[in-house]
């Protein structure tokens, strides 16, 4: 599971008009993934949708709030082992996505249960599509999130693969007392950061 931002397409057709060093082209695609891993670690997020199944205590309320951002519900199971139909929730918030909570209907009979041993931690399972983006949405919210992340992983993975050669492209350097330029290995430029605080910041 890669699940990277950009592509060894895309970075060709950005940087090169044609491959040059087609050798280069598993280093650039480890590049690639190292740079939309590293947006990831810094935002704290995940830009792809990822189908998982995570577990959480019975709510001693209508709404279970969320340890992750949602997508897309496939199978909503209570803390007894019984199904809860889409018709008797809807979700939080109303006009976006990701969601954060899912809420059972003032008109349902149904109610967040516990186990049948009375335990209520971790027994309500909410299967679906967890992240951030779906890659393939084309909503404005979507394709934000989606370019965003796109022109930060193809920036980044730039920066690093000509930092190979020794290039400094970041503009971040240190110069010492004796005036000695030293560049920062591993800096992320300026620009990336910009574009990864937005990230991190925005909803």
């Amino acid at each position: 599971m890669a699940n990277e931002y950009a592509t060894l397409a895309e970075f060709t057709a950005r940087y090169r008009k044609a491959s040059a060093n087609p050798g280069d082209d598993t280093v650039i695609s480890s590049l690639i993934e190292k740079a939309s891993r590293h947006i990831d670690q810094a935002t704290g997020r995940w830009f792809y949708a990822s189908t998982q199944t995570r577990y959480f205590n019975t709510p001693n309320c209508r709404e279970l709030r969320l340890d992750a951002p949602l997508l897309a519900v496939t199978t909503l199971t209570n803390g007894d082992g019984t199904t809860i139909a889409g018709t008797e929730y809807y979700f939080k918030p109303r006009n976006a996505k990701p969601y954060y909570e899912i809420v059972l209907k003032p008109t349902s009979t149904t109610a967040w249960q516990t186990a049948a041993d009375g335990l209520n931690e971790y027994v309500i399972a909410v299967a679906g599509s967890w992240g951030w983006v779906d890659r393939t949405a084309s909503d404005p919210v979507s394709a934000y999130y989606i370019g965003a992340t796109n022109e930060a992983a193809l920036e980044l993975a730039w920066h690093w693969y000509n930092q190979r050669s020794g290039e400094n492209v970041s503009g971040q350097v240190n110069i010492t007392a004796a005036g000695v330029i030293v560049t920062q290995s591993g800096a992320v430029p300026r620009n990336i950061e910009n574009t990864i605080s937005a990230l991190r910041n925005k909803f």
